[in-house]
């Protein structure tokens, strides 16, 4: 199930087995606590955690756990972060006894950044994907949080949040922190604060970047390249980042697909592939292509050792720009 999909389903109560997982470390953790809430008690002597490395080395405690009765609580829980285990490992007979037959006063969660299909193929695991959200949520999470503060928040500043963040609750929640704190209780968070409070996503400048370009403001993109360069000290994977970014201004520029559909295609949020489609009506199809075959090339020259890192920023940008 999809993050938003939790909270309802957990009105009937929880299952013996989850896998979390997803990129944003904010809703892995806002998943995990909803967990928690609906049949811990006492967690100081219900809940136990244990790290992935550890029980595959030795299992002994954690099957001890699981099989522990809770005390002054509906369900005893065990969570367990980053396990990767492989399907040879999930062979042994503790495992497959364990996830064919779970304990009904237990319950475990194990909580991953990447999706495991070894724990995915096994009987009784309930699957919480936490790699994207709406922002629509994001948008009524800005608010209901400010609201706490006694701090409100217009639409067009949560919209330079998201678009300043790219959609990432990680840094949403730190950010909006930072605002509440900015602007004290009992005021209002403007576009004006979150222009001054916030560093830009290097996603977003990358979005700038472009924008520079598609409307011939060369000196501004020069400056945007600069700062991306002063603020990165992986060129790589800047240049891959500007490189992407217009694969998928030509992919929104020549797909007939929604909005949604080409955000699932394409693995992003669906708000990056509208701000796409907007940016890529200031390019030609044909243009978009040229750009995407040239740095196709420097991506390639750069790979077989042709040429430097550096080089392929800075070509590729000024082939870019005369294109």
């Amino acid at each position: 199930m999809k993050f938003l999909e939790l909270e309802k389903e957990l009105t009937n109560g929880v299952m013996p087995i989850y896998q979390i997982y997803g990129k944003d470390a904010f809703l892995r953790e806002t998943a995990l606590k909803l967990l928690k809430k609906v049949a811990l008690s006492e967690p100081d002597l219900n809940l136990t955690n244990f790290q992935g490395g550890d029980i595959l080395k030795e299992g002994d405690d954690f099957f001890s756990a699981i099989k522990s009765y809770p005390f002054l609580s509906e369900k005893r829980y065990v969570v367990v972060y980053d396990f990767y285990p492989t399907a040879k490992d999930l062979k042994n007979k503790r495992y497959l006894e364990f996830f064919d037959n779970p304990e009904e006063t237990t319950v475990v969660i194990f909580v991953n950044e990447k999706k495991c299909d070894a724990l995915l193929k096994q009987k009784n695991v309930t699957i919480i994907e936490c790699d994207k959200v709406s922002d629509t949520y994001i948008a009524k999470w800005i608010r209901d949080t400010a609201l706490k503060s006694n701090v409100i928040i217009g639409q067009d500043a949560c919209n330079k949040i998201i678009e300043y963040t790219s959609s990432e609750m990680t840094k949403i929640n730190t950010e909006v922190t930072k605002l509440i704190s900015f602007v004290g209780g009992n005021n209002e968070i403007t576009v004006n604060d979150v222009d001054a409070v916030i560093s830009k996503d290097v996603e977003y400048q990358i979005y700038e970047l472009t924008g520079y370009i598609a409307d011939l403001k060369y000196d501004k993109a020069f400056t945007t390249l600069k700062e991306l360069l002063n603020k990165n000290q992986d060129k790589q994977v800047l240049f891959i980042s500007i490189y992407y970014h217009f694969r998928r201004l030509l992919h929104a520029s020549i797909s007939n697909l929604s909005d949604s559909q080409l955000a699932e295609v394409l693995a992003v949020k669906e708000y990056a592939v509208k701000m796409a489609r907007a940016q890529a009506k200031k390019f030609t199809p044909v243009r978009l292509k040229n750009i995407c075959d040239k740095l196709g090339g420097f991506d390639g020259a750069f790979k077989s050792g042709d040429i430097s890192v550096d080089s392929a920023l800075w070509n590729s940008i000024f082939n870019v720009l005369i294109n």
